[in-house]
């Protein structure tokens, strides 16, 4: 069900939801931090050739090319040509070059970039130790990887019932995520690929009484539901009615973890 694995055959609305959603959340304050925090590691004193596969919409290379070296060449990359699309509407006057890959072998050299940026991109690929396996072919001998994911296993909005709760989690998780545990996944991926793990870093989400972030993911959700049916139509709107309502009543909660992943190429 996951729609980010093939954006390009999703309708306009979930495809105009998805854009909003990856627009929306990279601009939140907490969710830019984190990126900030990870970009802030691509060294800037040098030209480098940097990739970001699975750049969406390009919030994450859009913010690279704001701090790197100005004869870096930064690439976005994705399987959606729509997502593409948006991309280069958003950012006309921008120096990256947007290319369309598909699912598979990369079409780039071996030890041909610096870094390589997977942003919230392995929890939607149905082989992620293939594409580990591909970063680490195209990256140079010193060249490093970044990976940032979200672990959708753990997140979770209250309902007053929990099994009812657990349930919709679940659903409303791998709806959006084909791997929602890849981040408990990944030391070991990354071993099998031929990494070394440096570091790691993780942030929880959590909002208690009213929603900001995880609100926008409601109102996200609204729009994915019906488009996706991830849930019947009755249960998925009365889903979002609550989430509404226990915000305005001050009853609201929700939380996530998130998490960033150093590798270099061993």
């Amino acid at each position: 069900m996951d729609p980010y694995n093939n954006p390009d055959q999703q309708s306009d609305a979930t495809i105009q939801a998805m854009v909003s959603r990856l627009e929306e959340r990279g601009q939140h304050p907490l969710f830019l931090r984190m990126i900030e925090a990870y970009t802030d590691q691509v060294p800037k004193e040098v030209p480098l050739r940097v990739l970001d596969l699975g750049c969406g919409t390009g919030v994450v290379i859009r913010l690279i090319e704001k701090k790197i070296h100005h004869d870096s060449i930064l690439i976005g990359a994705d399987i959606s040509q729509r997502l593409l699309d948006a991309a280069k509407a958003i950012s006309p006057g921008s120096r990256i070059r947007w290319e369309k890959v598909n699912a598979g072998p990369l079409p780039y050299m071996e030890s041909s970039f610096d870094v390589v940026v997977m942003h919230t991109l392995l929890s939607h690929v149905v082989e992620p130790a293939l594409l580990l396996g591909e970063a680490h072919r195209i990256l140079k001998p010193d060249g490093s990887l970044i990976v940032f994911d979200a672990d959708h296993a753990s997140t979770t909005y209250s309902l007053p019932e929990y099994s009812k709760m657990r349930e919709t989690d679940r659903r409303l998780g791998e709806a959006i995520a084909t791997h929602p545990d890849i981040c408990r996944q990944l030391p070991r991926l990354l071993k099998a690929a031929g990494f070394r793990l440096e570091r790691h870093s993780s942030e929880i989400f959590s909002e208690c009484g009213r929603g900001d972030f995880w609100l926008s993911s409601v109102r996200g959700f609204a729009r994915l539901i019906p488009a996706l049916g991830i849930l019947p139509e009755e249960e998925g709107r009365a889903w979002v009615e609550h989430m509404l309502r226990s915000h305005e009543e001050g009853t609201f909660f929700a939380a996530g973890s998130y998490y960033t992943f150093f590798a270099n190429k061993g």
